[in-house]
């Protein structure tokens, strides 16, 4: 079994807890290995000579030696959010033909850290945003009943190539009751433009005079350029009678993409 463990916008991501559990009866246990990296997330800038190159530290945390290797893969991600991955040079927007990973393999004594390199190569003239993973993996034998069990951890650190001057856009598509007892609304955003986002906003649920009656924020999430983006949010509780629910949406550009329903509550 393969476990992927990734985080946005934080600064340290470990391996304990998140290890994968093999599918065998009885009690799960859990890898032994702890491995932890200090960034999630490296920024390269095609047109700045002192960002060709960004690092991140890989740290041992256990009481054991461990060896990882090092590859790149592409990723994008679902309308709900979800992380999908596939081999390097598979998706139009990898970066993998740009980048340059060393070393590609790792052994930390315990308690120690080693320092790994992200090189852009050759994307002087890349005029669009593009992205891939660098994967940190080890492989822990375990006996589990007598069976010799592999457990395969991943740490992913996602790397974005960003050109300068590129558009930052962003869209309310859609405003909807998302269910027919109008308990939940579903929100899409849409980032129309050329740079990653990272938009934040709320839902002000609105009386027929325009005063608001409650509002409900809409927590920091990702999307990729050109992606569509699905919110699920709950309705709050409300008096009866009839509601704009107004989506506001502030993505970090010249203005707030908004959009709304209307919504009645019996």
């Amino acid at each position: 079994m393969r476990a992927v463990v990734l985080a946005h916008r934080t600064t340290r991501r470990t391996a304990m807890g998140l290890a994968a559990f093999v599918l065998l009866a009885g009690p799960p246990r859990r890898a032994q290995c702890q491995l932890a990296v200090d960034h999630v997330e490296l920024f390269l800038d095609p047109a700045a000579g002192n960002r060709h190159v960004q690092s991140f530290n890989v740290s041992n945390e256990s009481e054991q030696v461990v060896e990882a290797t090092l590859y790149l893969n592409d990723w994008d991600r679902a309308a709900d959010g979800e992380n999908r991955f596939s081999e390097s040079g598979r998706l139009p927007q990898s970066c993998g033909r740009y980048l340059r990973i060393f070393p590609m393999s790792l052994r930390l004594p315990p308690h120690t850290q080693q320092s790994v390199r992200v090189a852009l190569e050759g994307a002087d003239s890349l005029s669009k945003t593009c992205w891939s993973v660098v994967f940190v993996e080890t492989s822990v034998p375990q006996q589990v009943r007598g069976r010799a069990v592999n457990y395969v951890t991943r740490l992913g650190v996602k790397v974005y190539v960003v050109p300068p001057n590129l558009p930052k856009d962003g869209e309310v598509e859609n405003v909807a009751v998302s269910d027919s007892g109008g308990r939940r609304l579903t929100v899409s955003f849409r980032n129309s433009g050329d740079v990653p986002l990272w938009p934040r906003g709320s839902v002000e649920f609105r009386r027929l005079d325009a005063s608001v009656a409650k509002t409900v924020a809409i927590d920091e999430f990702p999307v990729l350029p050109g992606s569509l983006r699905r919110l699920t949010l709950p309705v709050p509780a409300l008096p009866r009678g009839r509601y704009i629910a107004l989506a506001l949406i502030d993505y970090g550009g010249s203005d707030i993409a908004g959009g709304q329903v209307q919504l009645e509550v019996p």
